[in-house]
């Protein structure tokens, strides 16, 4: 039997086990790190923060009006507004507030749209809002005896 052989062979073995320990340490320790970086769309962050709405709101006949003006990510994003019923006690009503994309080419700067809501409901139906599935609260400023919702201007939001 031939020793020599077989000491180069572990050697070699040896020599391969210990480089390629050394390459494992060495990108666990200097290789780049991918930094996430803070997503505006507010749909794609899934965002927590709550969000402040203020808007003007009427009740005339057993219908609810809301009124106001919101900002939205970009010019091309588009805001859809719906409303649900909950059951909740007193019944009450919840405004889903969504925005969409439309285009491709947009400056990203965020941008003022109007939004006016209307549904019929008991006057002291209990009203809540989402913004993109996150939570937003309703600063609802109601109109004073013989003001008329169309008159008003909207106010920021």
């Amino acid at each position: 039997m031939n020793y020599r052989i077989n000491t180069k062979v572990v050697i070699l073995v040896a020599l391969l086990g210990i480089v390629a320990i050394g390459l494992f340490i060495y990108t666990l320790v200097f290789s780049p790190t991918e930094i996430p970086s803070p997503v505006t769309d507010q749909v794609q962050s899934g965002q927590n923060e709550e969000r402040i709405m203020t808007a003007r709101h009427q009740y005339v006949d057993g219908i609810h009006t809301i009124a106001g003006v919101t900002e939205v990510p970009t010019p091309c994003h588009k805001l859809v507004a719906e409303t649900f019923f909950t059951e909740t006690t007193p019944p009450g009503v919840e405004i889903r507030f969504n925005t969409l994309l439309e285009g491709e080419e947009c400056p990203s700067q965020p941008f003022e749209v109007p939004f006016r809501v209307s549904f019929e409901a008991d006057e002291n139906a209990a009203l809540s809002a989402t913004w993109n599935g996150g939570p937003v609260r309703l600063n609802l400023i109601p109109l004073r005896p013989g003001e008329v919702l169309e008159d008003e201007l909207f106010i920021k939001g």
